[in-house]
């Protein structure tokens, strides 16, 4: 009787200590993260890029590269996440807010096809050029995903020159 008392005892005490421990989830985030910023990637939470103003819940994980010149002039929005927006000339997928230049099309062509599929919406604005993604995936999407908004940071530069 006394080694059940002991027994329930240590596993009341160590209990605690197993609900701290991350998920294979968790570090699988954490890794994607860890690399991004190696890759000078800033990653905020931010709200759906659809979302409507009174939807104030931050719920999406944005993964951004600043503009490396001063801030160019870009606002614009394109996402699959809904049927908020208009129309693109990408499949499925639609523009909140403004289109971008028609000199960004074919990179953005380009880009959403290189992109994870995990990745519901690419935005452009005053701060650089990111994605909004469900980080499912490991440190090499991360790689690509880099890759690709190196491409589009590039074109917008070229752009706005």
């Amino acid at each position: 009787m006394v080694w059940l008392l002991i027994i329930f005892c240590l596993a009341v005490a160590l209990s605690p200590l197993m609900w701290m421990k991350s998920s294979p989830r968790q570090q699988q985030v954490m890794m994607c993260r860890k690399k991004a910023l190696s890759l000078t990637i800033k990653v905020n939470m931010c709200r759906q890029p659809d979302a409507l103003d009174s939807e104030k819940r931050l719920d999406a994980i944005f993964y951004g590269l600043p503009w490396q010149q001063d801030p160019l002039d870009e606002s614009w929005i394109l996402h699959r996440r809904s049927r908020r927006g208009w129309d693109s000339c990408f499949d499925g997928w639609r523009w909140i807010n403004a289109e971008a230049n028609t000199a960004w099309l074919e990179t953005i062509s380009s880009t959403i096809e290189c992109f994870p599929s995990g990745v519901s919406a690419i935005v452009a604005n005053k701060e650089g050029v990111g994605v909004v993604w469900d980080e499912r995936g490991d440190a090499d999407l991360v790689q690509k995903l880099h890759q690709c908004l190196v491409n589009l940071r590039k074109k917008g530069e070229e752009i706005c020159i």
